[in-house]
């Protein structure tokens, strides 16, 4: 394959992937929305949640769940950091 073949393919798969140019977090939105979505997408494929909850308190279940993993893992760097500058001290 030639070069000129390869930066045809590449500009092609990078054209697409991203629709026209269009940046990753404009198709997915922000860092919030897509942790939502997701946790949202798991509790619809657990068949309890979906049938025993409404769109809204599944959307309002996954925020919530985002801000408690946002938090805990918010403890657990600040212990991994204050471990590490304990380390240092020594």
């Amino acid at each position: 394959m030639n070069s000129k073949h390869y930066e045809e393919h590449i500009y092609y798969i990078l054209d697409h992937f991203t629709k026209g140019g269009t940046p990753l977090p404009a198709l997915i939105g922000n860092k919030l929305e897509w942790q939502v979505t997701t946790l949202v997408a798991g509790l619809l494929a657990n068949e309890h949640v979906s049938s025993s909850l409404d769109a809204e308190d599944v959307v309002d279940a996954a925020i919530n769940y985002v801000n408690i993993i946002q938090e805990r893992l918010g403890y657990y760097q600040n212990s991994k950091v204050n471990n590490l500058e304990h380390l240092l001290d020594k």
